[in-house]
């Protein structure tokens, strides 16, 4: 007897259930025709005799009646009908469990890889929806069958293992905090293994990328999650960086900052988050280090990817060591010292580096050490200059100059990040064109890109020309002792001042208080002074000061004390040097007497008054 099972069962003409059919991860593993038609098969010739198989080739529709009336006829009073439906129910839930068991083995075994455009010819919005669909009715399954409940029994104890081993390994790679390293061999860097073929949910997640038609598609995809890159700085660059980098599919983010958020940096690093903090509500990230605060908002868009945060500052003991467990490097520091070390440790390991810069309303972007392939190995292009080629010289006065003190246009950083991404992308992929060989400067208010082609590098540089004095971060370090770091600049030491030119907040608090009378000059720029002020102080810019002294003199009148304040008491100390010079040549003769107020407005906000605007 044979029988078309199909219009009963809900097969299709390849033997796939309604189910299976969906689920396109079946077709390429596990097929039910493959498993369960044996087993049915089996089953029936046990209930009914030799002539009772399951039919799979394809019948026309008037074939298929006939069949199913001819049954009907036949079987109307046989004694084994029964036993038959019993059987036949069995096979229908053996061939569904085989379908839902080959979308697990599809992930586990990873064999099978769908067609990206058939998938995205049958959902455009949601291209795996149909793999990741479930069966909404469970197949009823008999209860006098031990060895089907023993065989659901160990899968569902497997499942749950797996599980608790995917956990565990997510929980290893992305712990939910920072760390304190003193040693940098200390640094836990995961190594990537390289990517030998792409899971549907990373199909779904990167199809957009797939599909382009520049180089990139499969092969970039792979290079990506192969790849780990180090990012220090999380501020207004790196904000935008570390995003972008982590929705593209990087396989491991190194995020570096010693620094925590305040409510300063908001507008422009929007990496974190303040989330209605001054409502009680508890997820803002003020006060975190930034690093971890970075960290979590990349898992939070892609939990796929690892990250670690590390809440160091860059030094000649670390710089080279981190570096070199990272494919590429990306500077998106605000200081000239960490930018020299970066570039010396890329030079040295052999590393590309992804430079950005921003400052006021303009920003500047390049790459060094990068070395582009070509088609024939043995051409070789000239190195194109490094950072020190560029900037052989620090600077001292020039470190000073930061976003605290100039201002920054919001957007203008995170236009110079997204940017750098782009080339970080291009780096460890080999698409397009870096600009290695070039220096894009961008004017926000002009709306316009700069590229200025980059020499080739010096002859006599200190770090990678032939005649190099720093052969080690050692070397580097010493060279920069004199330039500015991560923090902020420092008080200048007491030459020029007397030990009693120096008074702290809380003593000028107690002298206002008393009514004490005296002139409090604010040597701030004015757009600062516009900002906040002092009740009663009086606004002349430490750049104006000396073509000015006779408003000082007029000020003082011989019979007033001078208390001099800016922000964090840098200025301000400048200013007593200058106006106490003036003093002593007799050239400003009504200048009573001069004082500095140490630690500026931020110490008068941390020790006075927390209620004064901070900025």
């Amino acid at each position: 007897m044979t029988t078309d099972l199909r219009k009963e069962g809900s097969y299709d003409d390849d033997g796939y259930s309604a189910a299976a059919r969906e689920d396109t991860s079946v077709r390429g593993v596990l097929s039910p025709s493959d498993w369960g038609s044996t087993f049915g098969e089996s089953v029936f010739n046990a209930g009914g005799g030799a002539d009772s198989t399951v039919v799979v080739n394809q019948h026309t529709p008037s074939e298929a009646n006939k069949d199913e009336s001819n049954k009907k006829n036949k079987n109307k009073n046989s004694p084994t009908t029964s036993s038959k439906r019993s059987s036949w129910k069995l096979f229908q839930w053996w061939s569904d469990f085989v379908s839902r068991a080959s979308r697990s083995a599809t992930s586990l075994l990873n064999q099978h890889s769908p067609n990206l455009n058939d998938i995205l010819d049958g959902n455009e919005e949601n291209p795996l929806a149909a793999v990741d669909e479930r069966r909404r009715v469970e197949p009823s399954i008999p209860e006098d069958n031990d060895e089907v409940f023993a065989l659901l029994e160990e899968v569902a104890m497997l499942k749950k293992r797996i599980e608790e081993l995917e956990n565990e390994a997510n929980n290893n790679a992305n712990s939910d905090s920072t760390l304190h390293l003193e040693n940098a061999d200390d640094i836990p860097i995961p190594s990537i293994p390289p990517i030998q073929m792409l899971q549907p949910d990373q199909i779904s997640r990167y199809s957009r990328q797939l599909l382009l038609n520049d180089g990139f598609g499969v092969s970039g995809q792979k290079q990506l999650l192969s790849s780990s890159i180090l990012v220090v700085g999380a501020g207004g660059i790196g904000s935008t960086v570390l995003l972008y980098l982590a929705a593209a599919g990087v396989g491991h983010i190194t995020v570096v900052d010693y620094d925590c958020v305040e409510m300063t940096n908001l507008h422009r690093q929007i990496i974190h988050k303040d989330c209605n903090a001054s409502k009680g509500v508890h997820d803002s990230t003020l006060g975190l280090n930034k690093a971890l605060s970075a960290k979590q908002a990349m898992l939070d868009l892609n939990p796929t990817i690892s990250c670690t945060a590390l809440d160091i500052i860059i030094t000649g003991e670390n710089a080279l060591e981190l570096v070199s467990k990272h494919d590429v490097v990306v500077d998106a520091c605000d200081n000239p010292r960490t930018r020299y070390l970066l570039n010396d440790a890329c030079i040295l390991g052999g590393k590309p580096l992804v430079s950005g810069s921003a400052m006021g309303t303009e920003g500047q972007l390049t790459v060094y050490n990068y070395q582009p392939k070509t088609s024939k190995p043995e051409t070789k292009k000239k190195q194109s200059a490094c950072y020190r080629c560029l900037y052989p010289k620090q600077v001292v006065s020039e470190g000073c100059k930061s976003c605290s003190d100039n201002g920054v246009l919001g957007p203008v950083p995170g236009i110079i990040g997204t940017l750098q991404a782009v080339e970080a992308i291009k780096v460890v992929t080999g698409i397009g064109n870096v600009m290695h060989d070039r220096l894009m400067m961008y004017d926000s208010l002009h709306c316009s890109f700069l590229n200025i082609k980059k020499p080739p590098q010096k002859r006599n540089c200190a770090v990678c020309s032939s005649t190099a004095t720093i052969k080690s971060m050692k070397d580097s370090a010493e060279s920069l002792e004199q330039v500015r770091g991560p923090s902020v600049c420092a008080l200048p030491n007491s030459d020029g001042l007397s030990p009693n030119q120096n008074i702290t907040c809380e003593d000028y608090n107690n002298l206002r208080e008393e009514g004490q009378l005296h002139v409090l000059l604010d040597v701030r720029v004015t757009r600062q002074f516009e900002m906040c002020a002092l009740e009663g102080s009086v606004n002349l810019p430490l750049e104006e000061l000396v073509s000015k002294l006779d408003e000082v003199e007029k000020l003082s009148n011989g019979e007033l004390p001078i208390y001099c304040l800016c922000r964090r008491g840098v200025a301000s100390a400048e200013a007593v040097k200058i106006l106490q010079k003036a003093k002593d040549d007799d050239s400003a003769k009504g200048i009573h007497s001069v004082y500095n107020i140490s630690g500026g407005l931020n110490s008068w906000v941390a020790n006075v008054d927390a209620s004064f605007p901070s900025y």
